[in-house]
């Protein structure tokens, strides 16, 4: 199912066709809800970054990285020596650097552990806003789990009209079908 498919669906469901911008604003935020829940792999991405190979101390902007949302790694590539994460506690503390990086506004500051050209960056996406364009029609979500959105996005509407019962037979098929879900992509439900 795609975007425009998925909110007909939802105006299908509340028979509230004017409710379209809603509907599309609550399939957005059932999407984002569900990527923020859990770490799933389709939201996963491999990028490579390229850094100057004569220096120790690095920086790259995060703008780098397409919807980043949190790092998985950081590796020096085509090798297995991973950075580690400078926690905020010891930034202004005498410790050890090498092989570390933070995030200080829009850069990720690196103290590279041997010097590199370039770096392999594993990370997590944000979900794109969809808006039913060509380009922005459809998340992985959708493909495999739309009902799952189409009643979360549902049930939000039918709180909005203050329908108590037709938010929580929707709510509770959404959260049914996200359970069912996440076993299935190999997630705890516990």
């Amino acid at each position: 199912m795609n975007f425009t498919e998925a909110v007909a669906a939802v105006n299908l469901a509340t028979k509230r066709p004017d409710k379209t911008i809603t509907a599309a604003r609550k399939i957005n935020a059932a999407i984002s809800f569900y990527v923020l829940d859990n770490e799933f792999s389709r939201d996963f991405e491999e990028q490579l970054v390229s850094i100057d190979a004569a220096e120790w101390t690095q920086a790259f902007a995060l703008s780098t990285l397409t919807r980043f949302r949190k790092f998985k790694y950081i590796k020096v590539a085509g090798t297995k020596k991973f950075l580690t994460v400078l926690p905020d506690s010891e930034l202004f503390k005498e410790c050890t650097t090498r092989g570390r990086y933070y995030i200080a506004g829009s850069n990720v500051n690196l103290y590279m552990p041997v010097q590199a050209a370039s770096l392999d960056v594993g990370y997590y996406q944000y979900p794109p806003v969809l808006t039913g364009t060509a380009v922005l029609n459809t998340h992985w979500m959708l493909d495999v789990a739309p009902y799952m959105i189409v009643d979360w996005a549902a049930a939000e509407i039918f709180k909005e009209l203050g329908d108590e019962k037709s938010f929580r037979e929707h709510k509770v098929s959404a959260r049914e079908l996200y359970m069912a879900f996440r076993r299935d992509q190999g997630i705890s439900t516990q």
